[in-house]
């Protein structure tokens, strides 16, 4: 079904949530997604308008499996044009960066943004970096960065695979960035599989 709102219809909708035209322009919303997320902000207990975009933006990604690079760019200048004032760029940047659809040349032109290169953008980039070196070459050729960088989600990740070293392992039970996975370490060290 195709929706055409009327001017004030559409605007009284994308204020409401705070969604700015350019959402609509992207595509990351259609003129029925809006309809249906304010027919729920106005019927639900749920008034927070951020939760709103932030599933609209959450849905946009889960749908895609590649985005052009105009998208991309689109991602970077969306705004957030609530009554909440809640600014969600941060957040969707990091999920943009999370959600693995980015190819090697994407993430590595979305450097030119000066938000990739501060806290907490910055840490996601890096470990979103470091996982691909690691699936495109070998755990032992990157366990200088991987301890370098004590990231809990690399130590997690690395856990995982099959190329994991007793000498990994042994570091992580000395040097893992928490408890848990020190534990897990050792249990590692103590299995079949290391000894």
């Amino acid at each position: 079904m195709s929706y055409k709102l009327s001017f004030t219809c559409k605007y009284k909708a994308l204020h409401r949530l705070g969604y700015t035209q350019a959402w609509l322009s992207l595509g990351v919303i259609t003129e029925e997604y809006l309809v249906s997320q304010y027919e729920e902000i106005e019927s639900s207990e749920d008034k927070n308008a951020e939760h709103y975009r932030n599933s609209g933006f959450c849905d946009f990604l889960s749908a895609k499996n590649s985005l052009t690079d105009n998208e991309v760019a689109g991602i970077f200048d969306l705004t957030d044009n609530g009554p909440d004032k809640c600014d969600l760029s941060e957040n969707r940047i990091i999920q943009l960066i999370d959600s693995n659809i980015l190819t090697d040349a994407q993430l590595n032109w979305i450097t030119k943004y000066p938000e990739v290169s501060e806290r907490p953008i910055q840490k996601r980039y890096l470990r979103e970096l470091l996982t691909r070196k690691i699936e495109k070459s070998s755990i032992s050729d990157c366990f200088e960065e991987i301890k370098a960088c004590e990231d809990s989600h690399i130590q997690k990740y690395i856990i995982g695979r099959s190329d994991l070293k007793s000498e990994h392992v042994n570091w992580l039970s000395e040097h893992g960035s928490n408890k848990k996975l020190r534990n897990i370490a050792k249990q590692l060290l103590n299995s079949k599989r290391f000894k």
